[in-house]
């Protein structure tokens, strides 16, 4: 009997740091306008915990501080936060979510074709949309991003480039400048270079760091 007590108490004590860490908040409501945090209205101040449904209603918008890095839904957009290893990953399950950070190494966006972060060290501000469930949109208007794909590829997108990618099935043969790779199954990545909604999507990002700044006295995305 005293054993198994040990054995009890000695796996409760493994598992507190576990669940401190779970418990710890990986961000908080900076701004927040026809929006929701785990199902009730956002407000400024609150923290956010690991899962948490972020949610935006039409016309909406919500801003967060995670660490050093600024993340903003738009209008009718969904998301949450978790930790990945050393960084804080932020998953968007609809609409529009853009991303500012001076540290590109503590977070990452999941998104349903890839994981999308900074491609070095430097700072970046970049925008996600999801138009459908298997297609996204991507823009970079500060520093390199890199999209980590399903397929395990890897896109570099340079600033002031947008590119669209469309999650299709092997089956499908793909994009002819864009074939499915060898030894992957299942699914593939075919990407597209936007230019003709270039002009409107760096304008809605001008105006979302517009409406919220790091700041009263600063901009927010640029320094």
């Amino acid at each position: 009997m005293r054993a198994v007590v040990v054995a009890i108490l000695t796996i409760g004590l493994v598992n507190l740091p576990l669940m401190a860490a779970a418990s710890k908040p990986l961000g908080m409501v900076v701004a927040a306008n026809h929006a929701y945090l785990d199902h009730a209205n956002a407000a400024t101040g609150a923290s956010v915990y690991s899962d948490d449904a972020l949610v935006t209603e039409e016309g909406g918008s919500l801003r967060l501080s995670v660490g050093a890095s600024q993340i903003y839904l738009l209008s009718l957009s969904s998301a949450s936060l978790e930790p990945r290893d050393d960084k804080v990953q932020a998953r968007i399950d609809r609409g529009t979510m853009g991303f500012s950070t001076d540290r590109p190494s503590q977070i990452q966006i999941q998104t349903p074709i890839g994981v999308v972060r900074g491609a070095d060290a430097n700072p970046i501000f970049g925008q996600v949309s999801l138009l459908n469930p298997s297609k996204l949109r991507i823009s970079s208007y500060k520093g390199t991003l890199v999209v980590e794909d399903v397929t395990g590829g890897e896109k570099i997108i340079a600033p002031g480039e947008t590119y669209e990618g469309t999650l299709v099935s092997d089956a499908s043969g793909g994009a002819d400048n864009n074939p499915p790779k060898k030894g992957v199954t299942g699914a593939v990545v075919n990407w597209s270079h936007v230019l003709e909604v270039g002009i409107p999507i760096v304008a809605a990002g001008f105006i979302a760091c517009w409406l919220y700044p790091e700041s009263p006295s600063k901009m927010g995305c640029w320094n």
